[in-house]
């Protein structure tokens, strides 16, 4: 399983549980920092300037968190 897939499955999971979106931001953040991303830290963590959680795939896809929504940007 892709960590792009593993990451939208939690997020669904913990809304599923009733957890409002800065809620379930502040658990999946909890769990980036936590663990490596991805093999040999090729997946980054970033945060743009309007202040959005950024991860950045070596495939190219994107997550981005801003606070309220979460945004799969596909290659």
């Amino acid at each position: 399983m892709s960590i792009v897939r593993e990451l939208l499955d939690d997020a669904i999971a913990l809304q599923k549980d009733g957890l409002s979106p800065s809620r379930i931001g502040l658990a999946l953040t909890d769990r980036w920092e936590a663990e490596a991303l991805g093999a040999a830290g090729k997946v980054k963590r970033t945060r743009s300037p309007s202040g959005a959680i950024e991860l950045l795939f070596p495939g190219g896809e994107k997550i981005v968190w801003n606070g309220a929504r979460w945004n799969y940007i596909p290659v």
